[in-house]
């Protein structure tokens, strides 16, 4: 949790950050321990039953969250509010359904206790809602899975992927038949599920930023017209000004339109289905242009850094630019983007 939350400020929505704190608070916090400790035959039967609703409370709530982060990730889109909607409805049946007066039946099994499902509509919404979190996990990865930047983060969404729908198989198995063995396999494959999970955010936390949001064009523009650098993000080249033409045109036109007057230059371009950035460095005579899917807070931090170094190691040379350039002084943007702009360089 500790390390989701320090890159907090890489994310477009700051509700990531905290859906995945929930995450880890309700699923490998109090889900886990409640689960484990209610099947323990050393707590009083009263105890365990508590354990045992706590339990189920969690899950619910937990593998909810699960969903709507997993898609979040994936592709933030508002449609997620019907989601959002169909999950509340279900958890409010369950959870009544939860409450009502001899849900269950405890029994003592030799070394654990067993809890059968007396109502058999609880059992039923409870396996539905499973059922329907499964599959909106696996019908999100297929649908967007091309659309996903590059092959390592396909790799590791798709196993996590697998992992979540396996653990959710798993426990509906178990519920249905109170079986100690399933009970136990399925906590050590929830275990190694979860540590998984853990070692991949903290190894790689960009994959809690947008997995389908791409940048596709990268221009540093002189005011005299000059290109100083490109680089196109899709094929991890660099390109020259023969190359650029359509809608990065319309954004070159307007930068250099917009250096005189700070007051109105503008920032943001929207097309149909993309967006152009742009930022100026009026004092030492450029500006950046991005063509992207979105922008996002990662992004503009990102180009807010670059900026900030660029003009650091090329300031003598921005200042004496004139007659004849050398545009080849500035290939060590090439350095710079991959420092700041590394989650959307494509990896194989």
């Amino acid at each position: 949790m500790v390390y989701i939350y320090l890159p907090r400020h890489h994310f477009d929505k700051k509700g990531n950050i905290f859906l995945n704190i929930l995450v880890f608070l309700f699923l490998g916090i109090f889900f886990f321990t409640s689960l484990f400790l209610s099947t323990e035959t050393y707590l009083p039967e009263n105890i365990v039953l508590i354990l045992w609703y706590i339990s189920i409370i969690s899950w619910v709530f937990s593998i909810s969250l699960l969903s709507i982060n997993h898609k979040f990730v994936i592709k933030f889109e508002e449609k997620a509010i019907l989601s959002i909607i169909l999950y509340s409805l279900l958890i409010g049946i369950i959870l009544g359904l939860l409450f009502l007066p001899d849900s269950f039946e405890i029994s003592l099994n030799h070394n654990y206790y067993r809890f059968i499902f007396e109502n058999l509509l609880l059992l039923f919404f409870l396996l539905s809602f499973n059922l329907i979190i499964f599959s909106v996990m696996c019908y999100n990865l297929i649908k967007n899975f091309s659309s996903i930047r590059d092959t390592r983060a396909k790799k590791v969404l798709s196993i996590l992927t697998f992992q979540y729908c396996l653990v959710i198989f798993l426990y509906s198995i178990y519920i249905i038949t109170q079986n100690i063995i399933f009970r136990n396999i399925y906590m050590i494959i929830y275990l190694m599920g979860a540590s998984f999970a853990s070692y991949a955010l903290i190894k790689q936390p960009s994959l809690l930023i947008e997995l389908t949001n791409r940048i596709y064009n990268f221009i540093i523009f002189h005011r005299s017209g000059i290109l100083l650098y490109s680089y196109n993000f899709e094929t991890g080249e660099e390109t020259d000004e023969s190359l650029i033409k359509g809608s990065i045109l319309i954004g070159i036109n307007h930068i250099l339109s917009n250096f005189i007057d700070k007051k109105d230059q503008l920032h943001l371009i929207k097309l149909k289905n993309r967006q152009i950035i742009l930022e100026y460095d009026t004092n030492h005579g450029y500006a950046l242009l991005l063509t992207v899917n979105h922008k996002n807070s990662f992004i503009d931090l990102a180009i807010k850094s670059f900026m900030k170094k660029f003009t650091l190691l090329n300031k003598e040379k921005l200042k004496s630019l004139s007659g004849l350039i050398d545009i080849s002084e500035f290939r060590n943007a090439k350095e710079i983007i991959s420092d700041f702009f590394a989650p959307f360089i494509k990896r194989i």
